[in-house]
């Protein structure tokens, strides 16, 4: 009885060693494969992942880059999305100006950042969508169609988010 408590324990207690270096040996790899997607993606013509943050940011935390990537500034990720729609945008390459007021709010166009207006894109034509956000404004969302060699500009005007005037009342001193 002993004897089979000893094996079985042997048993699990070699399952769990050899289990755990699996996993930690899978991790290790599906790491690998990220870092090494994401370092290849610009020589690849592949766009770096650039998603608009939820907050109002319109700092470096306003891009989020792919899981690995390595201090991806906002201005890299930028001219690496730029170059990725103006190669895939082919000989029948559409145009897009962006223009905003406030001047420099962060574009993104179908979900990747694009940098600050004003700015001129080249892309394939077909249905695209725009994003324009600043601080302290409320951000601007709109789809927009290209046809093949077209030139569209989009102007956006963004209002102010927060108030920008306060009124306080004081109590009126009451006659005695």
């Amino acid at each position: 009885m002993a004897l089979n408590f000893l094996r079985n324990s042997a048993v699990v207690f070699a399952f769990a060693v050899l289990g755990t270096s699996s996993i930690y040996a899978q991790g290790i790899v599906e790491y690998g494969g990220i870092t090494g997607a994401v370092a290849g993606a610009a020589s690849a013509n592949k766009p770096l992942i650039a998603l608009p943050n939820l907050g109002l940011s319109a700092g470096p935390a306003a891009v989020s880059e792919a899981p690995g990537a390595a201090n991806v500034t906002p201005e890299a990720a930028a001219t690496a999305n730029l170059q990725f729609f103006r190669i895939h945008a082919g000989p029948s390459a559409a145009e897009i100006a962006v223009r905003t007021v406030p001047d420099h709010a962060s574009a993104w166009i179908d979900g990747k950042f694009v940098g600050p207006a004003p700015l001129t894109v080249k892309l394939a034509p077909g249905h695209h969508q725009i994003l324009v956000r600043s601080v302290a404004m409320h951000e601007y969302m709109r789809g927009f169609d290209l046809a093949a060699k077209e030139t569209q500009t989009i102007d956006v005007a963004l209002t102010a988010s927060v108030q920008n005037q306060v009124v306080i009342q004081w109590p009126a001193k009451t006659q005695k």
